[in-house]
């Protein structure tokens, strides 16, 4: 029997729609924005953090919460959140772990002065080693694509912003983790850009897409991608736009933009409904898995994976319009046998694994010892045990 999925938190706060969900590297927190704001939870203890003042305004776009991500700095073991408004905000916040509450880092208003709604946001890694600079990209509804650089230090700059034809709706943006190159998904019309990482000069252009692609999850390597094309999910090969899978779900009833997310090292996928509940299916087989009920019913629109060296998380939550909206955090544990494998992340939730010892490079001698360590034991143990048979050789010459 394949293992479940079980509902492990109800997570509580939120009083409108939630429209965007993120884990933090290594799942410290969970991070739910939208209509009410934003609330993040210490994973540990379910318990909600101390955040920066944010009015309760569902009609005032500034206050409106579309899009989440999160980074850390191992540099000096900072985590940080990305936000961005449907005025066009973006706004950084920062965890103080001696005082256990974030505060404001940085905060760019609309291009401009004009607002315009920040559709979509990603970043090239999540885990940003010492040494490294991390990359935002946002694209908003004017048709604005612009990169950012920001350093554990906390400084944020922009490194170009260009603008789209009039033809182009960037309803999501995706940054290649391998090449730092831009894909733009429109939301209509199925021209799929490519954006030179430096520039943001239009590297290519791939016609007969999905004709709608209301929400996509990118692939770890760039090669496929799965897209929400108003009924069902779709799994697509890049380089040709070959529909590769098809994975079937129920006629919506209203057209939401249904989030998707590649989990389990890419081998499944998730994606919402608005009938109360969320689908996990099988990458391979299209085979549906199992059904995430959400118990208040309604839109559940947003969803998020990360995979842990233990343990895979799935998180879901209501995106109904004026009502409360709780996010319900479901587990899967993974069988021993299969923790000492490396687990790879997932794209769409950032997701980050904390490195895994049981590799080639080390032994399992009721725990994991690196190869080097084990094979000069072995080399010593050797030595150690002629000595003694010299020694005990010359012992039983000289008694008898």
């Amino acid at each position: 029997m394949v293992p479940q999925y079980e509902p492990l938190a109800t997570l509580s706060g939120a009083r409108d729609a939630v429209v965007s969900l993120a884990f933090s590297a290594k799942a410290k927190f969970l991070s739910a924005a939208g209509y009410s704001g934003v609330f993040v939870w210490d994973l540990s203890t379910s318990a909600a953090i101390t955040l920066p003042h944010m009015l309760f305004a569902p009609q005032n776009p500034k206050y409106v919460i579309t899009s989440s991500f999160w980074v850390y700095f191992q540099k000096n073991k900072c985590h940080v959140l990305l936000l961005a408004s449907m005025r066009g905000d973006l706004i950084l916040w920062d965890y103080k772990d001696d005082i256990k509450s974030f505060q404001v880092l940085y905060r760019v208003p609309p291009m401009e002065n004009k607002e315009e709604e920040v559709l979509s946001m990603d970043v090239y890694e999540q885990d940003i080693a010492s040494g490294r600079i991390g990359r935002v990209v946002a694209a908003t509804a004017n048709r604005h694509i612009s990169v950012w650089s920001l350093s554990s230090s906390g400084e944020f700059s922009k490194i170009f912003s260009t603008t789209l034809d009039e033809n182009i709706n960037p309803k999501t943006v995706r940054m290649c983790k391998i090449t730092r190159d831009i894909f733009v998904f429109p939301f209509y019309g199925g021209e799929i850009l490519c954006l030179d990482y430096k520039t943001g000069a239009i590297k290519s252009r791939k016609s007969h897409g999905p004709g709608i692609m209301g929400s996509v999850a990118l692939s770890n390597t760039s090669n496929k991608f799965v897209a929400y094309t108003g009924k069902n999910f779709h799994l697509y090969r890049l380089a040709s736009l070959e529909l590769l899978k098809t994975y079937s779900a129920e006629t919506p009833v209203v057209m939401f933009s249904k989030t998707v997310a590649f989990g389990e090292s890419e081998n499944i996928i998730v994606g919402g409904t608005d009938r109360g509940h969320a689908l996990i299916y099988e990458v391979n087989t299209e085979e549906l898995l199992q059904t995430l009920t959400y118990p208040r019913g309604g839109l559940v629109q947003p969803v998020t994976t990360i995979t842990l060296p233990d343990r895979h998380l799935i998180a879901i939550a209501g995106s109904t319009a004026q009502q409360s909206a709780d996010v319900i955090l479901f587990e899967k544990r993974i069988p021993l046998e299969d923790v000492s494998s490396p687990q790879l992340p997932s794209s769409a939730s950032c997701t980050d694994v904390t490195p895994n010892h049981s590799s080639t490079d080390s032994v399992l001698i009721g725990f994991h010892l690196s190869k080097q360590i084990w094979d000069w034991a072995r080399i010593l143990g050797l030595m150690a045990l002629l000595t003694f048979a010299g020694y005990y050789t010359v012992y039983q010459v000289w008694v008898f």
